[in-house]
């Protein structure tokens, strides 16, 4: 992971430098990714790059940890938006995860490293917020709105964002390896939430 050295650079310098790697990490497939071309788009020398970073492996781990960081915030930000509302929060990741132009470089990336020996590694890091050490699960947890929901324990919200972020995922491969059209893609994710969120079961009482 960075050194301190990379932290104590400007919030500017620091993001030029996300920026140069996520466009190499796309660009090649990890093995051609070059250190000289990041270092060219950021604007940095090579002897700097080596003061924030061990190499380039430790440069993707960092991306990654960045992007996932982003995507605890945006989960944040979606649930107070929509008053805690788990569903429209839900919606929100699927938007921004499949739809949006921004998923098709997630995807190329993704694309790109996993031929990198630590890929799955770094894709399995945990969910927890950087600042706070806490899941994102039990964050969404204490700040949702669980008015009207059979089911309202931590463990069940747990499995609940499980299932849905399954789903999303489901539909980020369907988009970017299947290439199918985009609003069968969010058909069939609506589909599925609405069976997540009103079971599919008929309650038998007796």
């Amino acid at each position: 992971m960075p050194t301190e050295r990379f932290f104590h650079l400007s919030e500017d310098k620091r993001k030029r430098i996300l920026k140069a790697a996520r466009k190499e990490f796309i660009r090649v497939p990890f093995e051609e990714v070059s250190i000289n071309q990041i270092i060219k788009n950021a604007e940095i020398s090579r002897g700097s790059f080596y003061t924030y970073f061990e190499d380039k492996n430790d440069l993707l781990r960092y991306v990654f940890q960045d992007t996932k960081q982003n995507y605890i915030n945006f989960c944040k930000k979606s649930l107070v938006d929509h008053k805690g509302d788990f569903w429209k929060m839900m919606e929100d990741i699927f938007e921004k995860m499949v739809c949006e132009p921004y998923s098709s470089d997630l995807a190329k990336m993704l694309q790109n490293i996993m031929s990198y020996s630590e890929a799955v590694n770094i894709l399995q890091m945990g969910h927890n917020d950087e600042c706070t050490g806490q899941r994102i699960d039990e964050w969404v947890f204490e700040h949702m709105d669980r008015t009207g929901m059979r089911r309202k324990t931590a463990e069940e919200l747990k499995a609940a964002m499980e299932f849905g972020m399954l789903a999303v995922l489901t539909a980020f491969t369907q988009r970017y390896k299947k290439h199918m059209d985009v609003g069968q893609i969010r058909q069939m994710f609506y589909f599925k939430m609405d069976i997540l969120k009103y079971g599919i079961a008929e309650r038998i009482t007796e």
